[in-house]
């Protein structure tokens, strides 16, 4: 028996070519930065192409053995990125686990997500108070007498802790071994 061969491939993606440096994939813009020894292949891109790589700021393509691998890197300034997937660590990647001399592209995402503050923007996420962040409460009288009498109960226990207990204070003896206590 022989086997038929089907040449048709199914697309995973949509490609468009927009200009020289300017391509979408799935409706999302890339521009492409680097394109060594013309790695970049519209109809390979649209056989391979994973969502996955939708989260990078960068999408790597390197060619090795006639099949087109990629790897997804961020901007060094973001969060969830780690050594390996940072794009400054892109060399060292080609170097390290890319055939020598093989056909590779960079495409860079034009509308990349907003870089995330280490620090909370929205105080009022807190689930703590600090002076700054105080929340005011409504003008309702039964909140109003609840909240006085929890900054009373507040202001008493500090007070208790500043308080220094004064004990007598005890005097001690050398004593010789064998000598009672008189």
């Amino acid at each position: 028996m022989q086997e038929v061969e089907n040449n048709t491939t199914t697309k995973l993606a949509d490609v468009i070519v927009l200009a020289d440096n300017l391509i979408t994939i799935n409706k999302t813009q890339y521009r492409i930065v680097e394109n060594h020894d013309d790695g970049f292949s519209k109809e390979r891109i649209e056989e391979r192409y994973n969502n996955v790589l939708d989260k990078y700021d960068y999408i790597v393509g390197d060619w090795g053995y006639d099949q087109l691998r990629f790897k997804g890197f961020y901007e060094d300034e973001r969060k969830e990125s780690t050594l390996d997937t940072r794009i400054s660590y892109l060399e060292d990647y080609l170097i390290e686990y890319c055939n020598f001399g093989c056909a590779y592209f960079v495409l860079e995402k034009i509308k990349k997500a907003p870089l995330k503050n280490g620090r909370r923007n929205n105080k009022s996420n807190h689930k703590f108070h600090t002076r700054n962040n105080r929340t005011k409460h409504s003008s309702n009288t039964n909140n109003n007498t609840k909240n006085k009498v929890n900054s009373q109960k507040k202001k008493n226990k500090v007070a208790k802790r500043r308080v220094k207990k004064t004990t007598a204070k005890k005097t001690f003896k050398i004593r010789k071994i064998g000598e009672t206590n008189k």
